[in-house]
């Protein structure tokens, strides 16, 4: 993994701010190309445990991946400047579309590029589905364990705090079992 510099960094998660629509699961497949693919910070297996570890903990799950990332790039600095890189365009968007949008809103134009932004995050997300759905469910076991929890979750009114860490618990057991079989 090559060092990463502050002023690199933030640059970086300034790119992927202003490219940032939708939220934390648009985020993947930005970070998978300049954090992964481009710059070898991060491998992609990291990449997979800080977007499932932030979907876990309180916050942004795209300001908690920043975060992970900048951290792993430079430490507490590198995380800092993540988080700063990229906020910062979200911030001086919601500044000037806040004075704009009560102007706008009932803009036919408007109203279709908000729907075309819709549809792009949509596509977004299904991508992020299919990367994550390769590096996670990959095994007999994986294949079950999915589709047990798909079920709880349909069928049941079970928090998903609750199924994060039965599944967390059921595989940290399947694999020391697992462990000690081969050893």
């Amino acid at each position: 993994m090559r060092k990463a510099n502050l002023t690199e960094i933030y640059k970086i998660f300034f790119l992927i701010g202003i490219q940032l629509l939708g939220g934390g699961y648009v985020i993947l497949p930005l970070l998978q190309k300049y954090l992964v693919e481009e710059r070898k910070w991060l491998t992609e297996e990291e990449l997979i445990d800080y977007f499932a570890v932030s979907q876990c903990i309180p916050g942004i799950i795209a300001g908690n991946i920043a975060m992970f990332s900048g951290y792993k790039a430079r430490k507490t600095s590198g995380a800092l400047m993540a988080i700063l890189g990229l906020i910062t365009p979200s911030f001086f968007a919601i500044i000037i579309l806040a004075s704009l949008l009560t102007t706008f809103t009932d803009n036919k134009i408007v109203q279709d590029a908000f729907w075309g932004i819709r549809i792009s995050v949509i596509v977004l997300i299904i991508i992020t589905v299919k990367e994550m759905w390769s590096k996670s469910v990959n095994s007999k076991f994986t294949y079950i364990l999915f589709f047990i929890i798909l079920l709880l979750l349909i069928f049941l009114p079970v928090s998903p705090a609750f199924i994060i860490i039965i599944s967390a618990l059921t595989s940290f057991f399947y694999l020391k079992i697992g462990e000690k079989k081969n050893a």
